[in-house]
């Protein structure tokens, strides 16, 4: 009896002493801040391009703003101090933050209304109005009463901004680009608005810029260098116009809009995006953001210009992948080519070809000998430089990209070793790869972004190709089981202003299913949910130069994580759409909580979720039918 009693107290003593070790070993090092715990985590540690997704853990210990480790629950707990949050997860599945390689944040901040109507509640810097969910004939009969109603709001010289609406799922982006087109001119605007600077938004970026507003634009930029030969006569993109002349002084104030839209794609599990500032007074507004570590995102930016001269370039080489854990420059380009295909039209095109907004003009192919765009790639990648961040359109530009990669970096003396570290990329994927280009990619180490928006969207992508080129060539169109199945890393791109339709569209990649058509385009190229993981967490870290700092949940990265109502890895495809982000958390920082995880957890709601200003009728997120009430 004795021996058994002895027996236990050694038994007790040994187990004291493990924990006491295990315990010192955590409060040596620093104890973790928060554990996560009774979880399904999905860490993504995988590093194949199968459809394995790696190690699933318990519990996850979080210190300053890295994972510190990740194991069962009772490993983890035992790192617990006597400060350590600890958060009962109940089973919820917990995922690496999304990665966006291709999106604009800072368009989008004036395009859909949430942002800026957070950020400017108090402050009525701007009027900004935005047309209703009708048909587009409809909001071109409201459009005069509703530019009248700004103009009643507006003091004299003070900046109108007004879009007109393509849908919450694009169900009119196809008649309202045609329709605005044909209807918004100059002219016409200028006649409307006497005393005031106008920006009129198509219901995406294009948009008609009033000739108050241009002489505005030129007190800033006297002699208009930083935008094309249309827009300086109004028409175009006109993307400095928000951030460098609406809100010219303001740099706090643009900080804070911009903030708002990174706050509101958080809240849909999106916390790093690939993209240019595209204007200065973006670029200023981020690095205020970051420079007070408010930034409630990462932004890996590409230089965009304006000087391209070979010793700036070499300049800006040196400085890639360079910055802080919030803001890093990732490359540069300047020139994208559209719809440059080595593939001509089918000869119905010609007479359905105005019914879509796009597809209708010639091939630009922007990378062809002698253009300019060619001699600035060059001067790109001769410089050491990286192209990343791109916009391209077609297969025959992407030849022409691929032939200046290997001429421009024998002329700058870059080795096949230094050329394929490079990771020179291109984005979106609309009509590229073809399958015999995936040979020279592989050899230059080119890489990609693809975009899973046009399997589904109206007006471009499969339903363009289809009926331009033919559905055989709907298979080129997002690529990404081609690209995957030869191990080339593929990013994940949405490029639209609809975070609410980032589950939705994961399962566009999935089933390339056509809501709109009704039928599903490019069979061939469909992948499983691991794969869409993949590219939206390991592989965007990747093309982004991350990959040691994020992507995955791995002991030493930086804590960016997502916290799920229902199970990604499970749950039937019909339902993926229907997920919501509960906790968002960039860092270790939680940037996004809804009330209900909130009161359950004993913290306080943060981000978007916590915004009581109402949106514009007709704006935010989608409906349950994925194409609207035009579905045939």
């Amino acid at each position: 009896m004795r021996a058994k009693v002895a027996l236990i107290l050694g038994l007790m003593v040994a187990s004291n002493l493990v924990w006491a070790q295990g315990n010192n070993v955590a409060a040596k090092l620093g104890y973790p801040q928060t554990i996560i715990y009774n979880a399904k985590i999905v860490t993504m540690d995988d590093a194949s391009f199968t459809a394995q997704a790696g190690t699933i853990a318990q519990a996850m210990a979080i210190r300053d703003d890295k994972i510190l480790s990740t194991g069962t629950n009772a490993d983890i707990r035992a790192l617990a101090g006597p400060q350590t949050k600890q958060i009962d997860l109940k089973g919820r599945t917990v995922l690496p933050n999304f990665i966006m390689t291709h999106e604009h944040p800072t368009d989008w901040a004036f395009q859909e209304p949430k942002a800026l109507t957070h950020a400017l509640a108090n402050d009525k810097l701007i009027v900004h109005k935005w047309m209703p969910d009708v048909s587009p004939k409809e909001q071109l009969a409201q459009f005069e009463p509703k530019l009248k109603e700004a103009i009643a709001e507006a003091k004299p010289g003070q900046w109108i901004l007004l879009s007109f609406n393509w849908g919450p799922t694009y169900q009119w982006a196809k008649e309202m680009g045609v329709t605005y087109d044909n209807s918004i001119k100059a002219e016409y605007i200028n006649a409307l608005t006497p005393n005031n600077p106008v920006k009129i938004k198509n219901g995406f970026i294009t948009s008609v810029v009033n000739q108050l507003g241009m002489d505005e634009f030129k007190k800033v930029h006297p002699n208009l260098e930083i935008i094309g030969e249309s827009e300086k006569r109004g028409y175009g993109f006109n993307r400095p116009v928000e951030p460098n002349v609406m809100f010219r002084g303001r740099t706090d104030l643009l900080a804070e809009v911009l903030k708002n839209e990174l706050a509101l794609w958080a809240s849909y599990g999106v916390t790093t995006f690939g993209s240019s500032p595209y204007a200065t007074g973006n670029y200023q507004a981020l690095a205020y953001l970051d420079n007070k570590g408010e930034m409630p995102g990462r932004f890996a930016w590409g230089y965009i210009g304006p000087d391209f001269s070979l010793e700036t370039l070499r300049y800006m080489a040196g400085s890639v992948g360079h910055g802080t854990d919030h803001m890093w420059l990732v490359g540069a380009w300047d020139s994208s080519g559209s719809d440059c295909m080595t593939i001509q039209p089918r000869a119905e095109w010609e007479s359905i070809k105005d019914q879509f907004t796009y597809g209708r003009g010639g091939n630009e192919c922007n990378f062809a000998p002698g253009k300019p765009g060619r001699e600035t790639l060059s001067n790109i990648i001769e410089s050491g430089m990286r192209v990343a961040t791109m916009h391209t359109g077609g297969d025959k530009d992407i030849d022409y990209f691929m032939d200046v990669i290997e001429e421009a970096s024998k002329k700058g003396g870059i080795t096949k070793e230094q050329m394929r570290a490079k990771r020179h990329a291109f984005d979106h994927t609309s009509g590229a790869p073809r399958p015999q280009q995936i040979p020279r990619m592989k050899d230059l180490g080119v890489i990609v972004s693809q975009i899973n928006t046009v399997l589904w969207e109206p007006q471009r992508g499969t339903t363009l190709t289809a009926a331009k080129y033919g559905l055989e060539y709907t298979s080129w169109v997002t690529p990404r089981k081609l690209v995957t199945d030869n191990q080339i890393p593929n990013g994940w791109e949405m490029d639209r202003p609809m975070p609410w339709l980032t589950f939705f569209l994961i399962t566009k990649g999935m089933n390339r299913y056509h809501d709109y058509d009704q039928r599903v385009y490019g069979p061939d190229q469909r992948t499983d949910r691991v794969i869409q993981l993949k590219a939206l967490t390991r592989w965007g870290a990747y093309y982004l130069l991350k990959e040691d700092k994020i992507g995955t949940l791995e002991a030493g990265k930086l804590a960016d994580y997502i916290v799920l109502d229902k199970d990604f890895m499970t749950i039937a495809e019909d339902q993926i759409p229907t997920i919501q982000v509960l906790m968002t958390t960039v860092g270790g920082k939680v940037v996004h909580l809804t009330d209900a995880l909130a009161r359950e957890v004993g913290m306080q709601p943060v981000g978007a979720t916590t915004w009581k200003e109402p949106m514009p009728a007709g704006w935010g997120p989608a409906p349950s039918i994925p194409c609207g009430h035009t579905c045939k």
